[in-house]
């Protein structure tokens, strides 16, 4: 074999190698090039696709869900059930807002009292699709605990009471319900206003009738400065600091013939 020969079969690996070596240096650029424009592309998307999964149903899901730090993944998922749609939105048969017809509605409201609006009419009338706690349908509205825990009645949800978790959970309900259902059983917003200014006045006589008891009480057992006694005399009571008694009530004993008076304090 000769020299030349031999020289360029060399020259041809050599070149072949430079070849393969430029080759894999362009994947490898090409490689990370991709990368930086998918984590670029990352930040201006919602969702990754990639991730995704058709269920369907109408719905897309990510494969693989991950729940927010300091909630376990079953937390999570329960606490999103809620605020799943009955049916796809272009369904014939999804519900639409009251308001304004759309089929976006605020799905959480609709599963738990079967309230039909979208968010933006929910704010828009934040009054109407407010909620009350058991406590305000009871006083505003004149509600009783056995209308209140009847589903048919009045559906509710039941939320931990944000004040304390020892406490019992808030039962809340949908405001334009409670009305409905409160001008249907006193007769008309009227008559249930009647009927709570009459209660209100039935709680002030009774209050005035109990603080006009005491008075009795107190009158009766106070007596005059100066009395006439078998064994003191006529004198003047010399009474001594009052001593406190419950319900407000203050209680002085005379030093030289030991009668004793309650009386209301004041102030």
């Amino acid at each position: 074999m000769s020299a030349n020969t031999s020289g360029s079969r060399v020259e041809k690996n050599n070149e072949a190698s430079t070849s393969s070596s430029a080759m894999a240096a362009g994947h490898s650029n090409q490689r990370r090039n991709a990368d930086r424009v998918s984590e670029k592309f990352r930040k201006y998307v919602d969702y990754d696709f990639s991730k995704m999964k058709d269920t369907g149903g109408g719905f897309i899901v990510e494969e693989k869900a991950e729940a927010p730090k300091g909630m376990t993944l079953e937390e999570w998922r329960a606490k999103n059930k809620d605020a799943r749609a009955p049916y796809p939105i272009d369904h014939p048969d999804a519900p639409k807002c009251f308001e304004c017809n759309t089929p976006e509605l605020d799905f959480r409201l609709y599963n738990w009292f079967g309230t039909r609006v979208c968010k933006e009419c929910r704010n828009e009338n934040s009054e109407k699709y407010s909620l009350l706690t058991k406590t305000e349908c009871k006083e505003d509205y004149l509600l009783t605990d056995p209308e209140l825990r009847d589903e048919e009645v009045l559906r509710h949800v039941e939320k931990p009471n944000p004040h304390q978790n020892t406490y019992h959970n808030m039962m809340l309900y949908m405001r334009y319900q409670v009305e409905e259902f409160a001008f249907k059983k006193w007769g008309s917003a009227e008559a249930l206003d009647a009927e709570y200014e009459r209660r209100e006045e039935a709680k002030k006589k009774k209050k005035d009738q109990k603080f006009l008891k005491k008075l009795k009480e107190m009158r009766r057992t106070t007596r005059a400065e100066q009395i006439t006694k078998k064994d003191y005399g006529l004198h003047t009571h010399r009474w001594s600091e009052p001593t406190q008694l419950p319900n407000n009530m203050l209680s002085r004993k005379c030093e030289i013939c030991g009668m004793q008076t309650e009386e209301l304090a004041f102030g």
